[in-house]
């Protein structure tokens, strides 16, 4: 799954739901519930999930907001005002994390401060898209 295809299956329940310009810190707005969202669309599972800490605190600010990733085992979502802030430090990751050529970006890497979410904190929203 991409980005634009989940963006689509949430706005089936959101129908005001309209995309950011790229250069946003979210990927979508609605203004009828003042949500704001930010997606991530994972390859593999996992347990934990990150996020960094630039995007959060610049999402936290706002009145309602979830963290939606996708992975192969289902789509989850994140209140991040009903949860606690995760822990930071620091991690080097690549600058981008969808890529054509992996060998051309893995020398792009930049330490970033990261948080990791736990699944269990998710609602699991697939069965509603």
């Amino acid at each position: 799954m991409n980005e634009e295809r989940l963006f689509n299956l949430i706005k089936k329940l959101i129908p005001d739901l309209s995309q950011t310009n790229q250069f946003s810190f979210r990927d979508a707005y609605s203004k009828k519930h003042d949500l704001s969202i930010e997606l991530k669309c994972r390859y593999k599972n996992y347990q934990q999930l990150i996020i960094e800490k630039i995007k959060y605190d610049n999402l936290i600010r706002l009145n309602s907001v979830r963290y939606i990733n996708s992975m192969p085992s289902g789509i989850y979502s994140f209140n991040l005002k009903k949860i606690e802030e995760p822990i930071w430090f620091e991690k080097e990751l690549p600058v981008n994390t969808e890529f054509e050529n992996k060998n051309k970006i893995e020398k792009l890497k930049k330490v970033k401060i990261i948080g990791l979410l736990d699944l269990s904190l998710s609602d699991n929203i697939t069965k509603l898209l």
